[in-house]
């Protein structure tokens, strides 16, 4: 049992601190300007399409830079940003196909994008470098060291080390990074003033503004939330196993309520009052407001959406195998990576439908083998300081 058990504590330890939650990528919502955008699959170039959503009815989608290609797409309160595919050029608009700006062109490359209410921030491909592009001099122009999990809200950007410690910066950095100083994380997701992600455990920690209970941590077992998404004043997550939306805060309180009930979304994102999620059926986009009284769920009239970041095909980034049809979605121009969390999951309840990579497979019998090793070790240690004990005794 005691094998058991640290085989399932140990391998989500493995694939999380290695999967972002904060780095959705292909999907965003600006609150400020009404707009979602999302990045489109089955083309190239990868084209950001948006559509605004302030009208009775969301518009026609259109295109941002069309003979562009992208690979993420970011968003604050008044813009939005995406990432080129050569991870040189960073390209930001107001909602506005119109305004258009290019706040960054090389020569560093760049792995993700963040935005918040005043500011870009970025992380270089290396993972040892973030950068800001900030309309006032709220944030340092760059700090070094080895980042992940890049996430930004109203004033503040945050990201976690590779010991785990979240750092944030900017004006409101201070109390969040504080509220957060005594977990170890492996993945973190801003809204405007609260904060929330996994620790190394798989639980669910969320910090700062709890006016309507948005930081409120629902009780469940390790990893059973995941794929954050926070709006000013509430938070949703995908709920596993079966990918649905939970959702608490705002109207609410504390209170968790399911807007969809028989609908398992790939990413969900969030700004004010509204949610959006990816539907893992057929990759539409639908959005539903905070009050789960009355929820008015949206289709947007958006094209299919990428689940996830096309990389470059026989990169060693995949540790969990491929998404499936992933070479179709990118359109023969990379692949995506299948998400762990996920995966890991279906496996252990469906071992036979979702058989272990070779590689996780050789991952999986060096764990069971550590944990029996252990557990043997541990046994042995106590049965002699039991037998040491019996002799004094005697």
């Amino acid at each position: 049992m005691l094998g058991l058990f640290t085989t399932l504590t140990v391998i989500p330890f493995l694939f999380f601190s290695t999967d972002a939650v904060g780095s959705v990528g292909t999907l965003a919502i600006s609150l400020g300007t009404s707009t979602v955008c999302g990045i489109s699959s089955y083309t190239f170039p990868r084209s950001i399409y948006c559509t605004n959503i302030s009208e009775s009815a969301p518009t026609s989608p259109y295109l941002i830079y069309p003979n562009v290609s992208f690979d993420y797409v970011s968003a604050g309160t008044t813009f939005l940003c995406g990432l080129k595919s050569s991870r040189r050029a960073i390209f930001c608009w107001n909602g506005n196909p119109v305004n258009t700006k290019q706040v960054y062109k090389g020569p560093w490359v760049l792995s993700d994008i963040s935005v918040g209410e005043t500011h870009v921030s970025a992380i270089d491909h290396l993972g040892n470098e973030i950068r800001w592009w900030s309309k006032a001099d709220l944030f340092p122009s760059s700090v070094h060291g080895n980042y992940t999990s890049l996430t930004s809200g109203n004033n503040f950007t945050c990201a976690i080390t590779s010991k785990g410690k979240v750092r944030c910066w900017g004006p409101l950095s201070r109390a969040i990074q504080y509220s957060f100083s005594k977990y170890s994380m492996t993945t973190i997701v801003a809204g405007d003033s609260h904060m929330c992600g996994l620790d190394t455990s798989g639980f669910v920690i969320c910090k700062g503004g709890n006016s309507f209970g948005q930081s409120y941590a629902p009780p469940g077992l390790p990893y059973d939330y995941t794929r954050f998404a926070l709006g000013s004043s509430h938070t949703c997550a995908i709920k596993h196993p079966n990918g649905t939306a939970v959702c608490w805060g705002g109207s609410n309180g504390a209170h968790l309520y399911t807007p969809l009930n028989d609908t398992s979304f790939e990413l969900l994102v969030a700004a004010g009052n509204i949610t959006c999620g990816l539907a893992t059926g057929n990759l539409s986009v639908l959005c539903w407001g905070s009050d789960w009284r009355t929820v008015s769920v949206k289709t947007l009239p958006l094209p299919m959406i990428l689940p996830g970041i096309c990389i470059a095909e026989g990169s060693d980034e995949c540790k969990c195998g491929f998404y499936p049809d992933s070479g179709s979605l990118c359109a023969g121009v990379g692949v995506i990576c299948r998400r762990c969390d996920t995966l890991w999951i279906q496996q252990l309840l469906h071992p036979e439908l979702f058989p272990w990579p070779s590689e996780s497979k050789r991952w999986m019998v060096e764990i069971i083998v550590g944990s029996v090793c252990m557990f043997v070790s541990v046994r042995g240690i106590i049965f002699s300081l039991s037998s040491i004990f019996d002799f004094m005794q005697n």
